[in-house]
């Protein structure tokens, strides 16, 4: 391998790095260097099989997961304005300052349109996010998060660091680098899918035979 090849293995590894940092965070030398050891040590480590009746634990405990953290959240926002989490995430989309149509704030956060949809009316009628006009496109509006919007993640800012905390557990800090690269490396995987919506490709991954 040529000085170039890892001169680009090493500029992927660093965005790689970066794109697992929390919002905020700076990049820290130490750090990334810890995170790559474990990164090449994952990738290093030889591929065991599943047994089928082990595979389906896998979609179970991530299931679980999440509901912890949804159980834990409504704990956060019982007295605050934000009505869930789902609601704190498109929030957190327009952060710091970004405007975004709402097509582009529902893709981000993985949520059909509904549904998304939905979500945006409860928080333009709580006056938690503003929609203006697009000068690009005169057809659509363009989102951004108020004061009161901002006021109102601050308030529970400290609370969601706390829930962090709980929902990762009692992991080691090199477990919980490990476990954020092996999410980030299925939200690549999964995201194509979702947003191309393609049902015939899913249907076919998941085994569903359509009936015309």
């Amino acid at each position: 391998m040529n000085m170039y090849s890892n001169i680009k293995k090493l500029i992927d590894w660093t965005e790689k790095y970066e794109n697992q940092l929390a919002e905020g965070e700076q990049w820290d030398d130490e750090h990334f260097a810890k995170w790559l050891s474990l990164e090449v040590k994952v990738n290093k480590e030889s591929e065991v099989v599943l047994s089928k009746k082990a595979k389906p634990a896998l979609t179970m405990y991530i299931y679980f997961i999440y509901k912890y953290a949804t159980f834990y959240s409504r704990k956060i926002f019982k007295n605050s304005v934000i009505y869930s989490i789902d609601d704190l995430s498109f929030m957190a989309s327009l952060l710091p300052d970004k405007q975004l149509m709402k097509g582009d704030v529902i893709r981000k956060n993985a949520t059909e349109k509904s549904s998304g949809n939905e979500i945006l009316k409860r928080l333009l009628r709580q006056k938690l996010i503003k929609e203006t006009d697009n000068p690009n496109d005169k057809r659509s509006k363009l989102l951004s998060i108020t004061a009161a919007g901002l006021q109102e993640i601050q308030a529970v800012r400290g609370q969601l660091e706390k829930m962090g905390e709980l929902v990762s557990g009692d992991l080691t800090e090199q477990e919980k680098i490990i476990l954020i690269n092996m999410l980030s490396k299925l939200n690549d995987f999964h995201r194509p899918l979702f947003d191309a919506n393609d049902e015939k490709l899913i249907n076919e991954k998941l085994g569903i035979v359509n009936v015309d």
